[in-house]
């Protein structure tokens, strides 16, 4: 075989490769991991069900790549919308642009991040344990960002920053099942959303023992 025709056939597998990703992950998104089978998934990308082994070696060998890719849309397009602060951003600055970054991702690739969102907690262990390291990494970015937020004075002590994490991503992760009926942008979800973590709903707050 040629070097031209390795090359060939190289990207020619992996356009099939990713056509089969895309097919799971809205497959998931939609149907939820269990009721989602390899043969729709094959028929789906005009394929026999069992030339998708080729590709794949098992249905959760499928679903780990359709998670990693959740998690890295995710996480990369987060690290470059906080870049685009430059080196000393403030503390509301840097939460509004994660959460604009989030927000993105969820929106532009909305199968891949609903098949992830939905299905996680009812992945088999061995999926769930293969796309961990992936998820922790992105945690730790937050975990971290809030450490680094209460130790300059940005929170105030007392607040649980884990809960405080937890009660963000829902908030973001969510939003993709209402924000087209909303007609928000994703710059105005993400500044609302920064505002009522940062500054809350009610006008006169503590004053009122609140």
């Amino acid at each position: 075989m040629t070097v031209e025709k390795t090359i060939r056939t190289s990207a020619k597998r992996g356009k099939t490769r990713q056509l089969i990703l895309d097919a799971a992950a809205k497959m998931i998104s939609r149907h939820g991991y269990h009721a989602t089978y390899l043969k729709d998934v094959a028929a789906a990308v005009n394929m026999k069900a069992g030339s998708l082994y080729y590709h794949f070696e098992s249905k959760e060998a499928l679903m780990h790549e359709v998670l990693d890719k959740s998690v890295k849309v995710i996480y990369d397009t987060v690290k470059i919308e906080v870049r685009k602060l430059g080196d000393e951003p403030d503390f509301p600055s840097l939460l509004t642009a994660a959460i604009r970054g989030h927000l993105i991702a969820i929106f532009k690739y909305p199968d891949y991040t609903l098949a992830s969102i939905r299905n996680y907690g009812v992945m088999p262990d061995v999926v769930q344990k293969a796309a961990q390291k992936d998820r922790d990494a992105y945690e730790e970015f937050w975990r971290d960002f809030f450490d680094k937020a209460e130790s300059a004075g940005h929170i105030r002590a007392g607040v649980d920053r884990n809960l405080l994490r937890l009660a963000i991503f829902g908030s973001m992760n969510w939003s993709s099942l209402w924000y087209e009926k909303s007609g928000a942008s994703v710059e105005q979800i993400a500044k609302s959303q920064a505002d009522l973590f940062l500054n809350g709903c009610y006008q006169k707050g503590e004053e009122d023992g609140v």
